[in-house]
């Protein structure tokens, strides 16, 4: 078997690192993230880097590793720069609101559906006017963990997917939706 090599991650220089038994704690400018390490894997802190090892040879123990560096990455990133998802309300009468803690859409059902968010997310809502697409409600999620904003930016979207007909609903910034054609306008084509 070759010689694995692994990357190094670099540490910026308003982040700390504290190691704990199979813990690590990051702490940047922006907040403070921790999370349990797997077993099959090493992490070795120099000045400036990390360095993450798996204990032994096997497949797990290297696909632990690679997951367990990504995450650490995304760590060091979310509590030094952050995460944003931005998400596009669009049809007519569809719009969002602050209530509380919280988040209302307004989506076309009888009741306006009430989103909770978590402390660590914050939700800044912006109204576009336009005159071919209506009103478009923009809806900007940042934080500083990755999954977490993710997650949220998940659960906004599945409470209306958008239409491939008539491009209701909401949908991510840069996600693309192909129109489709009604069945009338193939029978009159």
């Amino acid at each position: 078997m070759a010689k694995q090599r692994f990357s190094p991650i670099h540490i910026p220089k308003d982040t700390k690192i504290k190691m704990t038994g199979s813990q690590v704690e990051i702490q940047g400018p922006l907040g403070k993230l921790q999370m349990v390490l797997s077993s099959r894997v090493l992490v070795e802190q120099n000045e400036d880097t990390l360095l993450v090892k798996n204990r032994d040879n096997s497949k797990t123990a290297a696909a632990q590793q690679g997951t367990m560096r990504s995450l650490i990455t995304n760590m060091i990133k979310g509590v030094t720069k952050g995460y944003e998802k931005v998400l596009i309300i669009q049809g007519t009468g569809y719009r969002a609101q602050m209530a509380g803690s919280g988040l209302q859409l307004f989506l076309g059902y009888a009741k306006p559906v009430s989103i909770s968010l978590p402390q660590s997310i914050t939700c800044d809502l912006q109204v576009i006017k336009s005159a071919d697409k209506g009103d478009l409600t923009y809806i900007k999620l940042k934080g500083i963990d990755k999954q977490l904003v993710g997650d949220m930016a998940a659960l906004i979207r599945k409470t209306k997917s958008p239409d491939p007909y008539k491009h209701k609903g909401v949908r991510y910034s840069n996600e693309v939706i192909r129109k489709k054609v009604g069945k009338r306008a193939i029978v009159q084509g």
